[in-house]
């Protein structure tokens, strides 16, 4: 594992980092105009300025509201107690933050698929993935918790591919096992859906030693496919909300049969 940036890394964050500092002090206007177009980041950020402010979980100052993701309120929250002094700094910071994301998912691409294949096309990937703007567009513009979750998960890959790595040739150890835990326990809270990625990492790792490590993950993902996939070829896609909640019981109702059936076969 790397213990300091290389030249490479120190660059390629230097320019992210500058494009978002300069971005960030431009005319405020730009903030509402080109960063932070989605209503649902104002959601966030409102909730956050009423928590900071001692009102609780609340966007309205009335009504509670548990509608986001964990980990990102839990970043906007300081950086909107700022709110009292300056309605524009939160965005301003923000944006930095952002910033500071997008370098960071770009430096664990260049230093993973640089591992697994060669630092060029880890080093392709990662300016790929700086300064596409579809990817600006999609990922970070939008103000919400994508940024953070792709940080994250692409954090979890590489705390994964070391940790097989090292386990393949004998070398883990109790504090590579936990920074892995660790990762996957980010990665869930930034986007509450990838608890079911960290649970099948969790399983990859569990059963590192049997045949099941193969076997489960496809289980997973085949059992609610074909399950959802029977529902809608036999009664169609226009009545397949009508019965939606029978299939996503019977979708969970199968692989809580299957899977035990599975380690027993196994």
């Amino acid at each position: 594992m790397k213990k300091r940036f290389d030249w490479f890394e120190i660059l390629l964050i230097l320019a992210v980092l500058g494009v978002s500092v300069y971005a960030a002090f431009s005319d405020s206007q730009n903030l509402a105009m080109r960063w932070f177009i989605r209503d649902d980041a104002y959601y966030y950020f409102k909730v956050a300025q009423n928590i900071s402010e001692g009102l609780g979980s609340t966007f309205d100052g009335v009504n509670p509201t548990n509608g986001y993701h964990p980990l990102w309120m839990l970043i906007c929250i300081p950086i909107f107690a700022l709110a009292r002094f300056d309605l524009i700094l939160p965005l301003r910071i923000l944006l930095i933050v952002l910033g500071a994301f997008s370098a960071g998912t770009g430096v664990l691409c260049y230093r993973l698929l640089g591992r697994v294949f060669h630092p060029v096309v880890g080093a392709l990937a990662a300016v790929y993935w700086v300064f596409n703007y579809d990817i600006l567009q999609r990922v970070y513009q939008m103000g919400l918790e994508t940024g953070l979750a792709v940080l994250c998960v692409v954090w979890l890959a590489y705390k994964l591919y070391e940790f097989e790595t090292n386990w393949r040739t004998g070398l883990t150890t109790q504090r590579q096992l936990m920074g892995l835990g660790f990762a996957a326990l980010l990665a869930a809270f930034s986007r509450l859906d990838l608890v079911f990625l960290a649970g099948m990492v969790g399983l990859w790792i569990l059963f590192r030693r049997s045949p099941l490590r193969y076997l489960l993950p496809l289980d997973l993902v085949a059992l609610p496919v074909s399950v959802l996939l029977a529902f809608i070829l036999r009664i169609g896609m226009r009545d397949y909300l009508e019965f939606s909640s029978a299939a996503l019981t019977m979708a969970a109702i199968a692989v809580a049969v299957k899977l035990p059936d599975r380690k027993s076969v196994v």
